[in-house]
C-alpha cells in the first residue's frame, strides 16, 4: 500500500485529535506536520505508525471511519473445499432440521429421483393419500415454502439519503423498522406485500450513526444505540423526540460506543455490548446498571449480546477476540461475574451472533468470512485460555479479504463447532447472519449480508450457497425474514432498503419479454434524419429470451409443417 493512499486515509479521518489523550495528541500534531508540509519527498512514512494511531483513535471513538470509495461489484470467493458435514450429520439438529424442513417427507407426492412436486402433494391430499387428512402439517407447509424461497430482488422498500445500518420486524411481522445514519427510525406497515411508511422518527443524541435497535416483546417499544454512555428508550408509536428516555450505562470509559443492544423476552432487562470490552445490563424495573461484565480481557470490542431463548436466563456475548462466552443470569456474581463457558474457532472476531432459540445452537458470522454452528451443550474445554488475533496485514473495514481465510485447512484447537459455512464476505461493517423463520421454512436456512452486495442464503444441511441474490451497489449490513411470509428484507450501505422474494421461471419468462416488447418499441421517428434512422433500425439486432425464441421457432416449425401436409393433400 503507497504512501499516498495512507496519508489519504489519515488525513480523512483525523478529526478529534484534542480529545486524545497527551501522548497520542503529540503523535498525531507530529504526523500531521509531515503529512501536510510533505518537506522530503524521499522521506519514507511508516504504515504501522500510522495504522496503530488510528487503531487507537477508533477504539477510543475519538474518529469514525467513513469510507468515501465508490462501490466496485466484486464476484464471490471461490471455496475450493468442501464443507466437512461429519459432525453436522451426528447432530440432533440435521435430523431435527430434516423433520422440520419436510425432508423426510418422502412418499407418493415426492418421485424416486427426490424432485420435488406440489402438484403430487396437492393430489394426495385430496386423495386422502397423505400423513392426516385435511391441512397440511407443519413440516409440509415449510417444504412448501421452501420451494417457494427469495431468490430474486423485487423491489425497493425505502431510498434514504445515508446508510443504513439495522432493520428488523416486530415478532407479528407488521412492523418493519430502519436505523439509519441520518438519526432517524423509519417506521413501516409491513403487514401487507406493499411497505407502508407510517412515520419517522427523530432520536437524540446520536453520534455518527445509530447502531444497533431491537423491540420489546409485545412490539410496543424499542432501544436503540449509538456513540454515548446510554441507552435510548422509547415507544413505536412515539414521534415526540422529548419522549425519548435515557439509560445510562455509567461506564468506566466516558467515550462510549455500544455496538449491540438487545431486549429480553421478559421485557425487564436490556443486554448491551461496547467498545471497552465490557457487557453491560439494564435494570427497567429498578432504573439502574445491574451488570458490567469484562468480556474481553485486552479491551476488544463486544460486537454482539443476546439471550439464548425465551426465559432470559441465559446469554451471550462475542468479541473482536473471536471467542464467545456463555453466562448465566441466575448465578452471575455481579460484583465479579463470570461466564459458564466459552466456544473458540473463528481465526477473526465475531460480528454477529443469532440464536435458534432453542437453547441448544446458535450461529456465528466473523471477520474470518465464515459462519459457525455451535452446540451449547459442546463448550470449549477450560484449559483453553482466551486469545487475541492480531491481523497486522489487513483491517476488515477498508483492505481486501485474505485468501487464507476463504480455504482455512487446520481448525483452531479447542473448536467445537459442528459446521462452518464459507462464500460470502464480511468486511467495512458488522455483517449479520441469522436462522430462517421456524413456522415458515422449518429453519432449514442460514442467511447473511454480504460485503459484495449481495443477500447470501445457505442451506443447513449441506452448507451450499442456494442463493445469492443480487441488487445492492455496497455492502449488505443486515438482513431481516418476514415472520410469516416468504419474502427477506435487506438494508444496505447504499442507502436502500430491498425486498426480496420468490420469482418463477414463468414470471422471469415475462419480464424477459417485457424487456424486449420494451426494448423494440419503434422511437418517435425523426423526418430530418429520416433516412439514417432508418439505416440504423436495420443494422439494429433484436433482442429476445433464448427460451421465447426456440418456443416460436418450434412453434413456426410444426405450423410450417402441418401447412406443407394440408398442401400436398389438397
Amino acid at each position: 500500500m503507497g504512501n499516498n493512499l495512507v496519508r489519504n486515509r489519515v488525513l480523512d479521518n483525523m478529526s478529534d485529535a484534542e480529545n486524545g489523550n497527551e501522548e497520542m495528541a503529540g503523535h498525531i500534531a507530529v504526523l500531521h506536520d509531515r503529512l501536510l508540509n510533505d518537506e522530503d519527498e524521499h522521506d519514507e512514512l511508516d504504515e504501522n505508525e500510522f495504522a496503530s494511531i488510528l487503531r487507537q483513535l477508533i477504539r477510543s471513538g475519538d474518529i469514525m471511519v467513513l469510507n468515501y470509495e465508490n462501490f466496485i461489484p466484486n464476484p464471490l470467493p471461490v471455496i475450493k473445499k468442501k464443507p466437512n458435514l461429519d459432525k453436522l450429520k451426528q447432530n440432533a439438529i440435521y435430523h431435527h432440521t430434516k423433520n422440520a424442513s419436510g425432508h423426510h417427507a418422502i412418499g407418493s407426492s415426492t418421485p424416486a429421483d427426490g424432485a420435488f412436486s406440489l402438484v403430487r402433494m396437492i393430489s394426495d391430499r385430496q386423495r386422502g393419500l397423505g400423513k392426516r387428512q385435511g391441512p397440511y402439517m407443519r413440516s409440509d407447509q415449510c417444504k412448501i415454502n421452501n420451494h417457494f424461497r427469495p431468490n430474486e430482488f423485487t423491489d425497493t422498500v425505502h431510498k434514504c439519503d445515508a446508510k443504513v445500518f439495522c432493520g428488523q420486524f416486530t415478532n407479528d411481522g407488521n412492523r418493519f423498522v430502519t436505523a439509519s445514519q441520518d438519526t432517524r427510525i423509519r417506521v413501516f406497515d409491513s403487514s401487507r406485500e406493499n411497505y407502508i411508511l407510517l412515520r419517522s422518527l427523530v432520536t437524540k443524541h446520536v453520534s455518527w450513526s445509530i447502531l444497533d435497535i431491537d423491540f420489546s416483546s409485545d412490539g410496543t417499544s424499542f432501544v436503540y444505540s449509538t456513540w454515548a454512555d446510554a441507552l435510548f428508550l422509547s415507544r413505536l408509536d412515539n414521534d415526540m423526540i422529548d419522549r425519548i428516555h435515557s439509560l445510562y450505562l455509567n461506564p468506566d470509559n466516558q467515550k462510549l460506543g455500544v455496538f449491540t443492544v438487545c431486549y429480553s423476552s421478559c421485557g425487564t432487562h436490556i443486554l448491551c455490548g461496547a467498545n471497552d470490552g465490557n457487557m453491560y445490563a439494564y435494570d427497567l424495573k429498578a432504573q439502574r446498571r445491574s451488570l458490567m461484565a469484562p468480556v474481553a480481557p485486552d479491551l476488544s470490542d463486544v460486537n454482539s449480546v443476546g439471550f439464548v431463548d425465551d426465559s432470559s436466563n441465559i446469554f451471550f456475548s462475542g468479541t473482536d477476540q473471536g471467542i464467545i462466552k456463555l453466562w448465566d443470569r441466575r448465578c452471575t456474581n455481579e460484583a465479579h461475574p463470570e461466564a459458564i463457558g466459552k466456544l473458540i474457532g473463528h481465526y477473526d472476531g465475531v460480528t454477529y451472533i443469532d440464536s435458534r432459540n432453542d437453547g441448544r445452537y446458535i450461529i456465528s458470522n466473523s471477520k474470518d468470512q465464515s459462519i459457525k454452528l455451535w452446540d451449547l451443550r459442546q463448550m470449549a474445554p477450560q484449559s483453553i485460555r482466551d486469545r487475541t488475533f492480531h491481523h497486522r496485514n489487513w483491517d476488515y473495514r477498508w483492505d481486501e479479504v485474505p485468501r487464507r481465510f476463504f480455504n482455512a485447512v487446520k481448525p483452531l484447537q479447542g473448536d467445537t463447532s459442528i459446521m462452518t459455512y464459507r462464500g460470502h464476505k464480511v468486511q467495512k461493517s458488522l455483517i449479520r447472519a441469522k436462522f430462517s423463520p421456524a413456522q415458515t421454512t422449518g429453519q432449514r436456512y442460514i442467511y447473511t449480508g454480504c460485503g459484495t452486495g449481495r443477500l447470501i442464503i445457505y442451506d443447513v444441511l449441506t452448507g451450499a450457497i442456494v442463493e445469492a441474490i443480487e441488487g445492492h451497489h455496497d455492502i449488505v449490513r443486515d438482513v431481516a425474514w418476514h415472520p410469516h411470509r416468504s419474502e427477506i428484507i435487506t438494508c444496505s450501505w447504499d442507502h436502500a432498503v430491498h425486498r426480496h422474494t420468490y420469482c418463477g421461471p414463468v414470471d422471469r419468462e415475462e419480464d424477459k419479454e417485457e424487456d424486449v416488447r420494451k426494448k423494440s418499441r419503434p422511437r418517435q421517428r425523426n423526418y430530418e434524419n429520416d433516412s439514417e434512422d432508418d439505416d440504423e433500425e436495420k443494422d439494429r439486432p433484436i433482442r429476445r429470451s433464448r427460451r421465447l425464441a426456440e418456443k416460436n421457432n418450434s412453434v413456426y416449425r410444426t405450423l410450417r409443417s402441418s401447412m406443407r401436409t394440408s398442401s400436398g393433400r389438397n
